[in-house]
């Protein structure tokens, strides 16, 4: 037998261990392969999830009735979050005190700190508070509603709200309801919380949900201190001037087209009672309300500014128009003060232009009726607010625009105006000055003259033809202005304005019965007014001198007169004034008139 193995039997242990180290060697190869594989492509983990949670079980159930417990408990199908609660979260009617809303696992808990009110339908609307963990994805607008006595109320009222001036949606707003039936109804929302409330979404849309069969004041409020009440001069408000009665929500409109009579104990929804109904008209309009947003104006006159706003320019501004202000000093005024005062075309502002350096002070008194009364002593030495002495110097010279459209065109019939930023007290043309008509240069016949009683404007007085192109160069230091500014150097080309450069709009406009007068105004797409015109009858109005381009036209029903929009009061019961848009805009092409043949019926 040991034969067998002669001369090798000693090399057995040897092999065994290269084996195994071979062996060893394989799997280590093996692994990092495996490894480098898994690293080199990652899961994907499949498509996103894009689904909100999903409500599995609510203690009690939603639209219970006979509540009589402090807890409702709320489980969704996965983990979600609550972001922001007490602001996301609204009870109506509104509670006292707020409720606790926590989160445990997968479950809502709501907890009442206060006793419920007894036969009330209660809804909690959870606006954008709830959403699922890991992607975010929000469950909006969950409403869960419960009943203390033995019926819910499914009435509702819906609508939007939108700022009264610019028709754009506001959100965030409050929206509350307050049952017609109480006492002192129209001072209600001043200091007392409203039966129900709910908040409008980005689009400014609002509905609230599970109503009693009333009649409410419906109310909107931008609460600026978060205390459901309008008690501050700068909240928001918007209000309805008629009470709406509550309507059913189209899912449960009985199929009726005028008035009929709801037998309370026969009729179900969803398993879900509905409340006494006695016989009513089933107004949808309470379900497509419009309200305008509006902030008051405080009617009382006051100096809101008295200013030394640049160098050798006091300006006082008042709340209000006050043509009968008087500002004045008592002091002896040497005659190189050169004081101008100028008004802003509402007389709301009252500007003193004079010359620098002359006085270091001044007294001034500024009276209006019986409501102001103000004396003050001004320094009158400007204090730079900071900045390189290259833009104090551009500040020292004078800004000059002119009354040019489109692209250097003046209007056919018009001198050429120029128009500078203070009153010129000095003009002097000087030899170097150039007037160029085509190709043809001039040196004698570039002259102005003021053209208003300010001096603020000047005209351009050379003769001009309407075949013709035009240029002109005025030098610096031409036109002085009260303040010791001067202009740099003005050049203007220009040419009279062809009938193929421009279009006219011509619509007729039909103001409602028993309006006092209507604002027409063109806008450009923007909203920015260009031009207006007042009508007080049925009247062709005519927007002329277009330059190419997309107009809008819009119409304020002026119901006080006074030539611009005016916003509401509630305490006075007042609406913001209607505007109305016309419904297309109108785009105007070179050489081309828009003659609307269909009035415009004010409604």
């Amino acid at each position: 037998m040991p034969s067998r193995y002669c001369g090798f039997s000693y090399l057995c242990p040897v092999i065994r261990k290269l084996k195994y180290s071979l062996l060893c060697l394989g799997m280590l190869l093996t692994a990092f392969l495996a490894q480098r594989c898994a690293n080199a492509v990652a899961p994907t983990g499949g498509p996103k999830d894009t689904t909100p949670p999903v409500v599995v079980q609510a203690v009690p159930e939603n639209h219970s009735v006979n509540f009589v417990g402090n807890k409702i408990e709320i489980t969704f199908d996965e983990y979600i979050t609550l972001e922001n609660a007490n602001q996301n979260v609204l009870i109506s009617p509104p509670l006292t005190e707020k409720p606790d809303i926590k989160l445990k696992n997968k479950t809502v808990v709501v907890k009442f700190k206060e006793s419920l009110a007894a036969n009330t339908t209660y809804t909690i609307n959870f606006g954008s508070a709830i959403k699922d963990l890991h992607e975010g994805n929000p469950f909006k607008d969950y409403v869960y509603s419960f009943s203390t006595g033995d019926h819910i109320d499914t009435l509702s009222i819906a609508g939007k709200v939108l700022n009264a001036e610019d028709k754009k949606p506001v959100e965030n707003v409050y929206v509350s309801l307050y049952a017609a039936d109480r006492e002192n109804l129209d001072s209600l929302p001043l200091s007392i919380a409203p039966n129900y409330i709910t908040k409008t979404d980005k689009e400014g849309n609002f509905s609230l949900n599970g109503l009693a069969d009333k009649k409410y004041l419906v109310f909107a409020l931008k609460d600026v201190n978060s205390n459901l009440y309008f008690d501050q001069p700068n909240e928001e408000v918007a209000f309805l001037d008629s009470l709406v009665a509550a309507s059913y929500p189209q899912t449960l409109m009985p199929k009726v087209m005028d008035t009929m009579a709801v037998d309370s104990t026969a009729m179900k929804v969803d398993s879900v009672a509905i409340g006494p109904t006695a016989s009513r008209v089933f107004d949808q309009n309470a379900l497509n309300l419009t309200l305008y947003m509006f902030a008051e104006v405080d009617s009382t006159q006051m100096l809101l500014e008295k200013k030394l706003i640049e160098e050798g320019l006091l300006r006082f501004v008042f709340r209000h128009p006050a043509k009968d202000a008087v500002v004045m000093t008592p002091e002896m005024l040497p005659d190189t003060f050169n004081l101008v005062t100028l008004h802003s075309p509402n007389y709301d502002t009252v500007q003193w232009y004079f010359s620098p350096n002359v006085k270091d002070s001044l007294w001034v008194q500024v009276k209006y009726d019986t409501v102001i009364n103000d004396s003050t002593r001004y320094s009158l030495k400007f204090k730079e607010p900071g900045g390189s002495r290259r833009r104090k110097r551009e500040a020292e010279k004078l800004k000059v625009t002119n009354n040019l459209v489109g692209r250097g065109a003046l209007i056919q019939g018009r001198d050429l105006v120029l128009k500078f930023s203070e009153p010129i007290v000095s003009y002097a043309m000087r030899d170097s000055a150039i007037f160029k008509c085509d190709t043809l240069l001039y040196y004698d016949r570039l002259a102005f003259e003021k053209a208003d009683d300010d001096g603020l404007k000047y005209r351009l007085t050379t003769p001009f033809s309407a075949d013709s192109s035009y240029s002109f160069e005025v030098p610096d230091s031409v036109f002085w202005g009260i303040r010791g500014r001067t202009n740099d150097r003005i050049k203007v080309d220009f040419h009279a304005l062809k009938d193929d450069e421009y279009g006219n709009i011509y619509i007729t406009v039909m103001p409602p019965d028993g309006m006092k007068q209507v604002v027409v105004q063109l806008t450009d797409e923007s909203g920015k007014v260009l031009k207006q015109e007042i009508v007080t009858k049925k009247e062709e109005v005519m927007f002329d001198y277009l330059m190419p381009a997309k107009y809008k036209l819009r119409a304020i029903l002026d119901a006080d007169g006074n030539g611009k929009w005016s916003t509401g009061n509630y305490h006075r019961h007042i609406l913001p004034e209607t505007i109305l848009e016309y419904k297309d805009a109108l785009e105007i092409r070179a050489g081309w008139d828009i003659d609307l043949e269909e009035a415009w019926e004010l409604k």
